[in-house]
């Protein structure tokens, strides 16, 4: 016997899930700051450790009265080195170089460093380049999303009689946009308490990477409903309620077995790994959660919903136990 029914209850999760993810999106946009790879800026990581608030403070100070304004300054302490990062609201690429310079020359003379070979790495991001970076990651979400709406128009079409591959298509769009803006919130929540954390280009791919997870675990679900609609063909009458019902529990244990098994992995690499490996599986473990829970408790629902069939069969699907 089933705990509970699912698309008996098809407005209260689809509803759960709308409420969730305006929550998530709220949390994510109020304390979303953009890294130097998307905005300009400068990296520098210089041997040692230095005095975390004291050269995030001096430097944050001195930019202010260089004329770079509205600067972010982050600072990360490693095991001999500190990174320095710089995001500031530059109009052109030379005023970056220049910045550059003016950050070697301020470390060497407040003493932060004795020289410029203390400067280990370097990196210089443009605001052309951040500019070009941001549109980049931003048609990389919409076409992804755009071609798996077409492949559901044409993977679906053989029960276009029953579901109109449209549907199925819209409700693939809606569960990504739920699938990329609740887990949000966790690097919303991240970055709120941590100010070195902004989006980044390893955001961007832990996303694109749930997109293609989840949306496999969509896919089997409309299978099994494609094939028990099949097996159905021929009958006068058919309780599509009971076909989406069934159809969810009988990819459950799939679904959460897969969840589970990714998210062992997703674990060993946060506990393991460091740097970026160690950022991406913080920001993964929470879409892989809600892409299954969006893939069980919105898709199917929402697609039995845009159907029409919730009122026309609520008495039946009532009855049923």
């Amino acid at each position: 016997m089933r705990p509970f029914s699912i698309i008996k209850r098809a407005y209260l999760w689809v509803s759960i899930g709308g409420i969730i993810l305006i929550i998530a999106l709220f949390m994510f946009f109020k304390n979303a700051r953009y890294s130097e790879e998307f905005t300009g800026g400068v990296k520098i990581t210089v041997a040692g450790n230095l005095d975390q608030n004291k050269v995030k403070s001096d430097i944050t100070s001195f930019l202010a009265t260089e004329w770079y304004p509205n600067s972010e300054v982050g600072v990360q302490l490693t095991k001999d080195t500190t990174d320095l990062s710089l995001r500031t609201q530059v109009t052109s690429d030379d005023k970056v170089n220049v910045l550059s310079k003016d950050i070697q020359a301020f470390l060497i003379q407040k003493g932060y460093i004795q020289n410029t070979q203390q400067v280990l790495e370097q990196s210089i991001t443009w605001p052309s380049v951040g500019a070009y970076m941001q549109k980049s990651a931003k048609n990389a979400l919409i076409v992804g999303i755009i071609l798996m709406a077409i492949y559901m128009l044409f993977s679906f079409a053989g029960i276009r009689k029953e579901i109109s591959p449209s549907i199925l298509a819209l409700v693939v769009i809606a569960t990504m946009v739920f699938d990329v803006g609740v887990p949000a919130w966790a690097y919303g929540f991240w970055m709120m308490i941590d100010k070195t954390m902004a989006v980044n280009t390893v955001f961007i791919i832990a996303v694109l990477t749930n997109m293609g997870y989840s949306i496999n675990d969509t896919i089997i679900i409309f299978d099994r409903i494609r094939e028990n609609i099949t097996n159905k063909a021929g009958q006068k009458w058919i309780l599509f309620g009971k076909i989406f019902e069934d159809s969810l529990w009988q990819t459950m244990r799939r679904s959460l077995g897969t969840v589970f098994s990714v998210l062992l992995v997703i674990i060993a690499m946060y506990l393991l790994g460091s740097g970026a490996i160690r950022e991406f599986a913080f920001t993964i473990w929470m879409w892989v959660i809600f892409g299954s829970y969006s893939s069980i408790f919105i898709s199917a629902p929402l697609t039995y919903i845009l159907l029409g069939k919730y009122k026309k069969e609520r008495k039946e699907m009532l009855a049923q136990k």
